[in-house]
């Protein structure tokens, strides 16, 4: 299978603004890696392809404090086909890892000093969190079995 020539150059220009906070690509890497994601499962959790998750990392990332935001995610997802609501949570856990690793830990180090969370300790806090929402599901969903039950006998 062969790629299209002009996807490589616009691939390692992606790759490149994968550290710059004001575009997509950035938000997409830190995404893949609290995820543990390929490039591959992130388009697929997008509901797009490879090449247009490139044109996707290409943008400029939307403020999510602006009142315009919806608006310029709306354009986005239709630009790159790919599932806003995905790509707004994307984006929101993202958005919210870093307003927590540049919060102050709890209690100060050594000296006074104090230092930011590490962004694989924020990753595990998202993922107990998910944990409970599940487990929050799983029981809602034994107490709705336990009424049928009842219903019905």
């Amino acid at each position: 299978m062969s790629r299209h020539p002009a996807s490589d150059p616009l691939r390692a220009l992606a790759g490149r603004l994968s550290s710059d906070p004001r575009y997509m690509a950035y938000a997409l890497a830190a995404y893949r890696r609290q995820e543990g994601l390929s490039e591959g499962e992130l388009a697929g959790a997008l509901g797009t392809t490879p090449e247009l998750l490139v044109r996707l990392a290409l943008c400029l990332r939307p403020d999510a404090d602006s009142p315009l935001f919806a608006e310029q995610l709306g354009e986005l997802a239709d630009f790159t086909l790919t599932v806003e609501a995905q790509l707004a949570h994307i984006l929101r856990q993202v958005d919210s890892l870093e307003a927590l690793a540049s919060l102050p830990a709890a209690a100060p180090e050594a000296g006074g000093r104090r230092e930011a969370p590490a962004a694989s300790s924020l990753t595990g806090l998202l993922a107990a969190a998910r944990d409970r929402e599940e487990e929050a599901e799983e029981s809602a969903d034994e107490d709705r079995a336990k009424e049928d039950l009842a219903e019905e006998g």
